[in-house]
């Protein structure tokens, strides 16, 4: 039997990187650092092999530049006007991991710094980020372990209430009702007026047959079902 990856909790990934918890926080906004896991009350959990990686002198001197980086004078912050400085990695977008992630830190640090004091300008935008890097670090790391997620089966039912009780109906078969029959029949089936099955249609994207659809006597002249 494969032994489970080991995994960190967060204040083990601050005792081994030696960060704190507002540093730790702008890795992830950054995306150097990403969960890979979640624990029994969705807590975060961190890949130890990458930590312990990230762990070495020369990469835990890299996150601080990372923190400290200065865009415009291209090396960290702290450092004295004139000092000289060297890469303590050699990566070509030192100190980030790549191009896009550079990129995206570059913005993130000019909006950030453009609403000092205040909190960053755009916290949905930055969920997003952090939620895709999460989504993408996860999946390579059950990729490199070979875990093997139980697929969610969602359901692709549409709720309708009729006569104040919501009754739950398969998408394909409501479909499939509006276009057998008119919308005043069909609506009549569920018990609901047209116009509510229309914006039902509507809201969940089911497709309406025209207006006169069932005027053709020969139903191989109606338009088809799309």
């Amino acid at each position: 039997m494969i032994p489970a990856p080991r995994l960190y909790e967060a204040i083990e990934v601050l005792e081994r990187l030696q960060l704190s918890g507002e540093e730790l926080e702008e890795l992830l906004n950054i995306g150097i650092v990403a969960p890979v896991a979640g624990g029994p009350n969705g807590e975060p959990r961190y890949s130890a092999e990458t930590i312990d990686h990230l762990a070495a002198r020369e990469q835990r001197t890299r996150l601080s530049d990372a923190l400290w980086w200065d865009f415009e004078l291209q090396q960290p912050a702290y450092m004295p006007p004139g000092a000289p400085w060297a890469p303590s990695v050699d990566l070509p977008f030192y100190p980030f991991d790549d191009k896009e992630q550079q990129s995206w830190t570059r913005r993130y640090y000019k909006l950030r710094w453009a609403s000092a004091p205040g909190p960053y300008p755009y916290p949905d935008r930055l969920t997003r980020r952090r939620s895709r890097l999460e989504d993408k670090a996860t999946k390579a790391f059950e990729r490199k372990h070979g875990i093997k997620r139980e697929r969610v089966h969602r359901s692709r039912d549409v709720d309708v209430q009729i006569r104040r009780t919501r009754v739950r109906i398969g998408r394909a078969k409501l479909r499939n009702l509006v276009w057998s029959k008119t919308m005043i029949r069909a609506a009549a089936d569920l018990g609901i007026s047209e116009f509510a099955l229309r914006q039902l249609c509507k809201r969940h994207g089911i497709p309406l047959p025209t207006r006169g659809h069932f005027n053709h006597k020969d139903p191989k002249k109606r338009p088809p079902k799309p």
